[in-house]
């Protein structure tokens, strides 16, 4: 009676792995192998040891030290033409998400920039576009960042925002002369420098927009690097070309922007239109960076809500009323619950609830797609987001 029972069992398995196997022929394979091919796969990297080695591209406006060489040494001032140029930089496999501090991760041997390279201008955007056309969305990132680093830390925080971020797309860091002294002259000398290198990056741009034949860019600009944007969006709308109503821009990103609120109100609603189909906003209401920087030179910043404790969406009036400018197009996220960062300010580097957003973003995910945000509402029904961490 066993041996029948095992036979029966046998011959029923059997015969499910053949219907099983007939039916999958009719399954749509195809469509299964699209899916993945649309899924924005993880960063390529080469390996060094137990080291893995990722390259980015780079811009710069800063002024070379010295004679110009195949890996020049950068300044603290704006020079009168743009260098290009590819860089290597290895990454200890183990980084996690924490306070970025890239002196501190070259000193431990986390990170490291390897080779610093430099290319002609043509051959710059020849390899830029054949990398852009060799990824899986013919896609670029764009990275800004702010006050305070040199061209060296610089690169680092952009090489470890690109590895946490683990997309697969080439990165191209514009880096400026953000590295003045760390005093009020200092600040207002680099906020100079941010005006100053805008046409340099919107430049850029417009040639990326002419020659790279990309599908998907994204810029993603942080605290003073918002301004250079800023700045940018300004020679870019200029352009008979740029402004009309067609947009060259997928996404634009803003991380404790150190940005005027009047400036942006004022100045960057039209040019957001012209050029870009997307803003996000990242604000909080407790950055004191921001808010040092708002006593410095007198205005009220976009990156920072007021810190009066009060209820969570009259604290948010001036967010809102950014909103209203272009609803359709403007995404306000509120990070004060989750940011942990020094002086409030370095979330965009130190949250992984931030990559998550961010990345949720460059997916072109709905954003009640990320669990962490919940939607608030104010007069009018303007909405806006608030980002929660895991324990909320």
């Amino acid at each position: 009676m066993k041996t029948l029972n095992f036979k029966i069992k046998f011959v029923t398995i059997a015969v499910g792995i053949i219907l099983l196997s007939s039916g999958c022929s009719s399954l749509p394979v195809r469509g299964a192998r699209n899916y993945f091919d649309n899924l924005y796969k993880r960063i390529p990297y080469k390996t060094d040891g137990s080291y893995r080695v990722i390259d980015i591209f780079y811009a710069t406006d800063r002024e070379i030290l010295g004679q110009a060489s195949s890996s020049p040494e950068f300044g603290k001032k704006i020079a009168k033409e743009m260098t290009y140029g590819q860089l290597d930089v290895k990454i200890d496999p183990g980084i996690r998400i924490g306070t970025m501090l890239p002196n501190k991760l070259k000193r431990h041997g986390i990170i490291g920039v390897q080779d610093v390279g430099t290319l002609d201008n043509d051959t710059f955007i020849k390899k830029l576009s054949e990398a852009v056309q060799a990824s899986p969305h013919k896609s670029l990132m764009i990275l800004v960042f702010g006050y305070k680093d040199n061209f060296e830390a610089t690169a680092i925080k952009a090489s470890y925002f690109t590895y946490i971020l683990d997309i697969n797309t080439p990165v191209l860091l514009f880096d400026w002369p953000g590295d003045q002294n760390v005093d009020i002259e200092g600040y207002l000398k680099a906020r100079d420098y941010a005006k100053e290198s805008g046409p340099h990056l919107g430049k850029l741009l417009a040639d990326i927009i002419d020659k790279v034949k990309y599908e998907k860019l994204w810029i993603n600009a942080s605290s003073l690097g918002c301004q250079v944007v800023c700045d940018a969006f300004d020679y870019m709308y200029d352009i008979p070309s740029l402004a009309d109503p067609e947009t060259e821009i997928d996404h634009v990103v803003f991380a404790a922007p150190d940005v005027g609120q009047k400036e942006f109100d004022e100045k960057f609603k039209d040019e957001i239109s012209a050029l870009s189909k997307k803003l996000t906003t990242y604000v909080s209401s407790n950055d004191d960076a921001l808010l040092m920087s708002a006593f410095i030179t007198g205005e009220h910043k976009l990156g920072r809500q007021s810190s009066k404790k009060q209820d969570q969406m009259d604290g948010a009036k001036d967010m809102l009323y950014l909103k209203s400018l272009a609803p359709d197009r403007i995404t306000l996220i509120d990070v004060t619950p989750i940011n942990q960062a020094s002086y409030g300010h370095g979330y965009y580097l130190e949250s992984p609830e931030f990559y998550d957003d961010f990345y949720a973003r460059m997916l072109d995910g709905a954003p009640n797609v990320n669990r962490r945000l919940y939607l608030m509402k104010y007069k009018g029904n303007t909405d806006y987001w608030v980002l929660q961490g895991g324990n909320k």
